[in-house]
């Protein structure tokens, strides 16, 4: 592979998309071999890592390649996608139904969890099948021989410049995109910018980590932030899941009950339930807001945002004042 730029961003780049594809490629033999739903969960984290990493040091690597890589890579996160929120689904209604006993509410809740389970039974069919073509992929096994390559490589140790640059150049795009939405948080009907705010925080948490061996453990305090907001705001949009499929729900139901009875009627000992769980949901919802809007507040009494911004701008300028005093 011809070499782009300075080797060892190249070598830094490829320790990190190496771990991460490790990851995947374990995750993959998992699946294959047992039905866990974390599983699914963690390929798909290594694949947005994998991502991340990728968008970060496109420049470092031939960009036809990068396009295949991130091509494939992206192809995981999003076949998978509906297998996990599924997986979601149906653990929150079996934790629902250990605490439920009125049989009342039972029966609806029994019902949402039929059609759930006949839905991820459907998908297990595709499940296997994916991961078995994806530990075959040649995008992903070309990935992994090239990078491999590249960490061969020798070079002079430490960590150059550049890198720090193209840290500080990152992180604070990312934060940049991150605080858009701040100014839409104080409404909790902003259920759109909240979800694109999660977004948004997955992506300044994923690029804090692939920079985390260069401030030695001083991101630490701001990563934990993230996941802290990123754990939130995914819980939130959980709660919107629910309370939007709810009635689309309901009527899926009332349709499917009137084409087999030529009547409703039949529904109606279940619509307890269903309501049970969207009131459920919302309560929660706003419970998981009311302590994200707290902590929000705290985090701004610190000053978090601002001190990562110098944490990351401090090191760069104390980088370049050691590479100029070589000079």
């Amino acid at each position: 592979m011809k070499v782009n730029r300075d080797i060892r961003i190249q070598k830094y780049a490829s320790e990190n998309i190496l771990v991460n594809t490790q990851n995947l490629l374990q995750t993959l033999e998992r699946i294959q071999t047992r039905h866990e739903i974390e599983d699914i969960h963690d390929l798909r984290v290594a694949s947005r890592r994998i991502r991340i990493a990728l968008s970060v040091f496109n420049d470092f690597f031939p960009k036809r390649k990068v396009r295949s890589w991130e091509d494939t890579i992206r192809s995981i996160t999003r076949k998978f996608g509906k297998t996990r929120d599924l997986d979601v689904q149906i653990e929150f209604l079996e934790g629902l139904l250990a605490i439920v006993s009125d049989r009342q509410l039972r029966a609806g809740i029994l019902r949402v969890h039929l059609r759930l389970l006949q839905k991820r039974q459907e998908k297990d069919r595709t499940v296997e099948k994916h991961s078995g073509d994806l530990l075959k992929n040649k995008s992903i096994l070309a990935m992994q021989s090239d990078i491999q390559e590249i960490i061969k490589t020798n070079c002079e140790d430490g960590y150059p410049l550049a890198l720090f640059q193209l840290a500080l150049h990152t992180i604070d795009t990312a934060l940049d995109q991150f605080l858009y939405y701040e100014v839409f948080i104080h409404n909790p009907e902003n259920i759109h910018e909240l979800h694109l705010m999660r977004i948004a925080a997955k992506r300044l948490r994923y690029t804090l980590e692939v920079f985390l061996p260069l401030y030695r453990g001083k991101l630490e305090e701001f990563l934990n932030s993230m996941k802290t907001v990123q754990q939130k705001l995914g819980l939130i949009h959980d709660c919107d899941v629910w309370i939007a499929f709810i009635p689309a729900f309901i009527e899926s139901e009332k349709q499917r009950t009137a084409r087999y009875y030529g009547r409703t009627s039949a529904l109606s000992r279940l619509i307890p339930g269903f309501h049970y769980i969207e009131q459920n949901r919302q309560m929660e919802r706003d419970r998981i807001y009311t302590d994200f809007i707290q902590d929000w507040q705290k985090w701004q009494s610190e000053k978090i945002w601002l001190r990562l911004r110098e944490l990351v701008l401090q090191a760069t300028i104390s980088i370049t004042d050691s590479v100029q005093g070589t000079v």
